[in-house]
């Protein structure tokens, strides 16, 4: 179905937007990013059929939201990692670590009394004139909603309830997570999608494959399922900067690896692999720039790069960036690496091509389908492919060449606003279902 049908059409839509507004920091990492995104890309889109709410946990229910964080001005200008004295990078995660209990454990303890003393609107019911209220979940829905509450919406309200599965790798690689209570929510969000939601949004074949074969054990898929493969756009060249942590020598020459930093995204291997290249004294060997902010399993690679003297001038790592920043970054950098164990897209890959630079990626789950027959694949186990591979385009300028050349003349990204499009169309067809 062609939306709009009838641009005279009531708001029908809801879009959740508690991602963004848990934010504090406004580091985009990939969920956010994808959220943002689409509150831009949406509002431009269908603007007098959408609204925005977000989850209040004390409140227990969904509340509106006159206007959805925008954290793409709040970009902080990229920082080098520090370096921390052995006792002070101990004591940092564990302090951090406190913290959150501390104030997971008050939040828990208070619910119940703010639930009685605050009493907050409901959300105004939506649709009207042949299409259903739809409420679209499109950010980190696993971990801080009460699928009790989204259930009850659809029994007690009617609401349709779409949900946007960026990935199912905690349920298919689970070792790359922290045990116990994190997988146990993410199972429990496995088992509300397959049972409740009415349209999971996959944006790729891999993550649809994952979603279906978790389905097929757990008797079936109550909704539908449909691809909406995300955006590649970032900012515009007019508005790019430099990062101003990056010296000149350092800008001059270097290869680029976007990406929050866990022991799933497999940067061991690239720092294994340019100890190595500096050790051997690699001519020209150009700087790996590590954009991201440090996560689950990562601690002890970020204290050998903070410390170790042979790597001390050929890696850098920039903990936060702003859209203007990362767009920089990939325009001016010589290719892109990006060896993760598992993916539900791979949105460095595309972002790579989209601004026609080469990506050395794994050959895992949904990259070679982001990596669109462009981008060069590898076993992420395989250090000593990975070393003649980049050895290869180091040395090969025109090999190089070559492959730009191609992305530029068979690469057709997908911008934020067709992918909308496309969202907008399977959401539509959703409200427009009859029961």
């Amino acid at each position: 179905m062609t939306y709009p049908p009838d641009k005279n059409l009531p708001p029908w839509l809801w879009m959740d937007v508690s991602t963004s507004y848990r934010s504090r920091s406004g580091q985009m990492n990939g969920t956010l990013r994808v959220e943002q995104s689409y509150i831009h890309t949406l509002s431009g889109l269908i603007a007098p059929q959408l609204k925005f709410c977000r989850y209040d946990p004390l409140v227990g229910q969904f509340v509106s939201v006159s206007r959805p964080p925008d954290l793409a001005s709040k970009g902080s200008p990229l920082k080098p990692q520090k370096r921390m004295s052995g006792l002070a990078a101990t004591i940092k995660p564990m302090g951090k670590k406190i913290e959150r209990v501390v104030r997971t454990s008050v939040r828990a303890a208070a619910a119940p009394l703010m639930r009685r003393v605050i009493r907050a609107d409901p959300m105004p019911q939506l649709g009207g004139d042949g299409c259903d209220e739809v409420l679209f979940l499109a950010g980190e829905n696993w971990s801080r909603h009460d699928f009790n509450v989204l259930a009850e919406m659809r029994r007690t309200r009617g609401t349709k309830i779409a949900a946007l599965c960026q990935d199912f790798i905690p349920i298919m690689a689970p070792q790359f997570f922290p045990g116990g209570e994190f997988v146990d929510k993410f199972e429990a969000y496995a088992q509300f999608l397959v049972r409740e939601v009415d349209l999971i949004v996959s944006n790729s074949q891999s993550t649809k494959h994952d979603v279906l074969r978790y389905a097929g054990g757990h008797g079936g898929l109550r909704g539908s399922i449909r691809l909406v493969e995300h955006g590649a756009d970032l900012v515009s060249s007019a508005t790019v900067r430099r990062p101003p942590a990056l010296s000149d020598l350092q800008a001059k020459r270097f290869v680029l690896s976007v990406s929050t930093i866990q022991s799933r995204k497999n940067f061991d291997l690239l720092y294994h692999l340019w100890y190595r290249l500096t050790a051997e004294g690699t001519q020209d060997l150009p700087t790996l720039v590590i954009v991201g902010q440090p996560g689950f399993g990562s601690s002890d690679l970020m204290w050998q790069i903070a410390r170790d003297p042979v790597t001390k001038n050929s890696i850098v790592h920039l903990g936060r960036a702003g859209d203007d920043e990362l767009a920089w970054l990939y325009q001016h950098c010589l290719f892109t690496l990006y060896p993760s164990f598992y993916e539900g897209w791979g949105l460095p890959v595309a972002e790579s091509l989209a601004v026609g630079k080469y990506c050395l990626a794994a050959n895992t789950s949904s990259l070679p389908e982001a990596g669109a027959g462009l981008a060069g694949h590898l076993d992420p186990l395989d250090l000593p492919a990975w070393r003649r591979a980049v050895l290869d385009l180091i040395n090969s300028p025109e090999q190089l060449a070559r492959h730009e050349a191609a992305i530029r003349a068979g690469y057709r990204p997908v911008t934020w606003a067709q992918s909308a499009a496309q969202l907008v169309e399977a959401l539509y067809d959703l409200a427009a279902q009859r029961r």
